[in-house]
């Protein structure tokens, strides 16, 4: 992420700004994602977001290369305007800019040149609007509507090459880590719009949600609770748009968390009864009424009579009830038998 002047957020492409604190984090987090893997050299664009970017990754231990066939995509009359005044829709293209055809070709000449001149592994740093572009062309989507791959700041895509020299996208929008520390959820919070009483609520559950996960990792259960805690933090994340549970996961996949999306996406519709992190979080959420932690039976009292004459609503009411107490029963089976084991061998 860069330093837009004035902190509005801006269309750019070859204008030139440099990585803000944010920025810099998330090229720490790249550093730390590859140092020990076998990377030969970073190559980047020349522009300095790029160049930061890559010094940092780098970390003083591989050569950094620039090449001018990185650079970001020139956004012609779009370039250095605020977001909030661009009028455009995902297939337009600017004006006296570089179209998308273009940018792709170059990136893929650039790419070639790059892997002729190397035998190993190797990292390149670009930018959003032309990896779109290059990686839309690989896995065969449309060029005009490459912009709605992911591909968030800080985040990488996988490009391999096999035995016949055929260079294709492995993965793609990836973040370094599988879920974002506190202050990147708050980040998240403050892009997205999050109202001051879904955060509250979130914080919430995020904390029963980590106790309960404490418990069932103690009674010997395979639990990850950072990914509980970033999942509950955040799975409210767009909580004022009509099936949030579905466009809260499309907000995680852009974010470059695949994992945390699945979890999100299934927060307020479990589909299967595993005692995994999902049901952890869903467990949570549904007992916890605002800021304040409830029974089920109570939790889902309150809810019943807003379905009253809907039999679809309280048929769905009912599934999410049984689900609910399915997977209390679970982990109070796994905490009790965990504990008559421990005072068998104890």
């Amino acid at each position: 992420m860069v330093e837009f002047p004035e902190g509005k957020k801006r269309c750019i492409g070859r204008t030139d700004l440099p990585l803000n604190h944010i920025g810099i984090r998330q090229a720490e987090d790249l550093g730390d994602y590859f140092r020990g893997r076998p990377v030969e050299a970073v190559f980047c664009s020349p522009l300095k977001r790029s160049v930061q970017t890559a010094g940092i990754l780098a970390g003083g231990r591989l050569p950094v290369l620039k090449r001018q066939g990185l650079a970001e995509l020139d956004m012609g009359e779009w370039e250095n305007v605020p977001l909030c005044d661009l009028k455009k829709d995902l297939e337009s293209e600017p004006l006296h800019g570089e179209g998308r055809e273009h940018g792709r070709w170059r990136m893929d000449r650039a790419i070639r040149d790059i892997l002729s001149q190397t035998t190993g592994d190797v990292v390149v740093v670009a930018h959003a609007g032309i990896n779109c572009s290059y990686l839309a062309g690989l896995m065969g989507r449309p060029l005009e509507t490459s912009r709605a791959l992911s591909q968030p700041y800080g985040g990488f895509s996988r490009i391999m090459i096999d035995d016949r020299g055929v260079v294709f996208a492995a993965d793609f929008g990836r973040k370094p880590r599988i879920y974002p520390e506190d202050r990147e959820c708050r980040d998240i919070w403050d892009r997205y719009g999050t109202p001051e009483h879904v955060r509250s609520h979130c914080i919430a559950v995020a904390h029963q949600a980590v106790r309960l996960g404490i418990a069932l990792s103690d009674a010997g259960c395979r639990i990850d609770l950072g990914l509980i805690r970033s999942a509950a933090l955040l799975h409210d994340v767009v909580r004022d748009r009509k099936d949030h549970a579905a466009e809260g996961a499309k907000v995680l996949m852009r974010e470059g968390y695949p994992l945390l999306a699945e979890i999100i996406r299934c927060h307020h519709d479990l589909e299967h009864e595993i005692l995994n992190e999902t049901a952890v979080v869903y467990l949570a959420d549904k007992r916890t009424q605002g800021q304040r932690e409830v029974s089920l039976d109570e939790r889902f009292d309150r809810s019943r009579a807003k379905c009253q004459g809907n039999p679809e609503a309280m048929a769905a009411h009912e599934r999410r009830y049984r689900q609910a107490k399915a997977i209390e029963t679970m982990a109070r089976e796994c905490q009790r038998t965990a504990g008559r084991m421990t005072t068998l061998t104890g």
